[in-house]
């Protein structure tokens, strides 16, 4: 019988079910993202045509390098929540599933918030909080599958950075 703990045991192949079902479970992670992205970007407007537009400090990447970094942190991200999914029950793996749908929250309202309605400083501290959340998703992700925490620590690095790029054309261009 499995009781939830805060020390997982190790589960088999067997435990968790056919490989068809885990690739299954394993594309529900990924349309949970995707669909949190796809929202974000309906409630945006045209946000190529926003980022041309306003005036861009020097480390600013070229726009297309910006989507296609995200695309890549989408997947990975989704397959760090859905490894720590997979993980055995226990206190950790709450709280980390419980932190990546926070940060899927503040992922998904970053870009309305930014080019949709230009609220420059408020998407700065909804991207400083996701930052904070992923650092705090990774560490416990750890307790629960090392190389979850792995795939997780690219999108506490990115957001960082892309924190700090957020206040740079926060402050640049005024709403």
């Amino acid at each position: 019988m499995n009781t939830p703990t805060d020390e997982p045991t190790p589960a088999t192949d067997r435990d968790r079910g056919p490989r068809w079902k885990r690739a299954v479970r394993w594309a529900a992670f990924v349309g949970v993202y995707a669909a949190g992205q796809g929202v974000s970007m309906a409630l945006s407007g045209d946000v190529r045509r926003e980022y041309r537009r306003v005036e861009q400090p020097p480390f600013a990447p070229p726009a297309p390098v910006i989507p296609a970094v995200w695309t890549v942190l989408n997947v990975t991200s989704a397959t760090s929540a859905w490894r720590v999914w997979e993980a055995p029950s226990s206190a950790h793996r709450t709280q980390a599933l419980g932190l990546w749908g926070a940060a899927l929250a503040l992922r998904t309202a970053y870009t309305p918030l930014a080019f949709g309605h230009r609220l420059r400083w408020l998407a700065t501290a909804d991207a400083a909080a996701l930052a904070l959340v992923m650092a705090a998703y990774t560490e416990r992700a750890a307790r629960v599958d090392r190389a979850a925490a792995a795939l997780a620590a690219p999108e506490v690095a990115w957001t960082s950075f892309a924190t700090a790029l957020s206040a740079d054309l926060a402050g640049r261009n005024p709403a």
